[in-house]
């Protein structure tokens, strides 16, 4: 005798039955499922949340590389603002010894006509003491000024050789910086490529457990799902995506602050949320970790650097029980990440390459370093 068929049909007339629907669903789904079929789906719950847990650790592992990548892009601007600033030094150095070439070559063609004495000695030589006595304060006040023209020459000239070696130097070091970075750059995009491969699996396998707990079919036992009731079961027992995409939180949203400065830093960062992960960038369509909270205080009218142990080295820190909405929150050791406290225990972050600017939680995170209120 065929084995009854076991059908569920629920007409579905509010949000909460829905609720409850998908959960039932769920729930039977897993009840009625063979042996067999309920260990492999206990496997591939073990396998997505590995791939979480990989794809978790190559983000950690890229993203202190693009702290370091940041540091040496800040580095080089730094270097090529010193850079510009060593040659306009070279300009005027150049110009001063322009200006004091014709006096020092008239010195030197003088000294070379009249003699090592020169007109000294018509002074040492002469018979009227008063006309000597002119001659000589005459000779001592030429031989001042020669001297103080001679001074700024040498002075102009040594001016001229330090701000060519600072330049030289400045060069070296940008042409270093720009080797670094191009080998931070190839690191990043090597463990990203990782990271992808293992997010790619992973949401693969989160969609086999859905499929597999929505509809189970075993020789002549069958459950059917209403038409609504299988997108609501794969909401009840799908494993968490690794890049869930936010939805920007209205103005409304952003908690009430009394200082002016965090409340700048609050709008900003909600105003972001849902934007995608680009490590290097500031906005102001993507943003790295360190890139939302450079921004967020810039928009405070705060400088901050943009890497992450800069920010925490550079500014006031405060003790996680004394956290505030705005503070700056930091994790990994050594700092690699850092996110903006909202409150309530949570925290916008810009997480890493295939995720969007997002809302978590503190205590999802232990890995916390420290906070800091610029």
């Amino acid at each position: 005798m065929a084995s009854p068929q076991f059908v569920l049909a629920f007409r579905i007339a509010s949000p909460r039955r829905a609720a409850l629907l998908a959960g039932l669903t769920a729930t039977l789904a897993l009840t009625l499922l063979p042996a067999g079929a309920a260990q492999a789906d206990q496997a591939t719950t073990v396998d997505t949340a590995a791939g979480q847990a990989q794809v978790q650790a190559l983000a950690d592992k890229a993203e202190i590389v693009v702290e370091k990548y940041d540091a040496s892009q800040d580095a080089l601007t730094a270097a090529n603002i010193q850079l510009s600033a060593d040659r306009a030094a070279i300009t005027a150095a150049q110009r001063t010894v322009d200006s004091t070439q014709g006096l020092v070559d008239a010195i030197a063609r003088d000294a070379y006509e009249t003699g090592a004495l020169g007109g000294a000695a018509s002074v040492l030589l002469s018979q009227d003491p008063q006309a000597a006595m002119r001659g000589a304060e005459y000779l001592q006040r030429l031989a001042q000024n020669r001297d103080r023209q001679l001074a700024q020459a040498t002075s102009a000239r040594n001016a001229l050789v330090q701000a060519q070696a600072a330049s030289n130097q400045e060069l070296a070091s940008i042409q270093a910086l720009q080797a670094s970075l191009q080998s931070e750059q190839q690191t990043i995009n090597a463990l990203i490529g990782k990271q992808q491969a293992v997010l790619a699996t992973t949401q693969t396998q989160a969609a086999a457990q859905v499929a597999a707990t929505t509809q189970v079919s075993r020789g002549h036992t069958r459950i059917a799902l209403p038409k609504a009731a299988p997108a609501l079961a794969a909401k009840a027992v799908a494993a968490p995506k690794a890049a869930p995409r936010q939805v920007t939180a209205p103005i409304a949203a952003v908690p009430a602050v009394t200082s002016s400065k965090a409340a700048a830093v609050l709008r900003y960062a909600y105003a972001q949320l849902g934007k995608p992960y680009r490590y290097g960038a500031s906005g102001a369509r993507s943003f790295d970790c360190s890139g939302l909270t450079m921004r967020a205080w810039a928009a405070a009218g705060v400088s901050i650097g943009h890497n992450a142990a800069a920010q925490y080295a550079s500014t006031r820190h405060v003790a996680r029980s004394a956290l505030q909405p705005g503070d700056l929150v930091y994790f990994g050791h050594p700092i690699h990440h850092v996110g903006i406290y909202i409150g309530g225990g949570k925290f916008i972050e810009a997480p890493y390459t295939g995720a969007d600017l997002r809302i978590s939680n503190l205590s999802n995170r232990h890995d916390y370093a420290g906070a800091s209120r610029p």
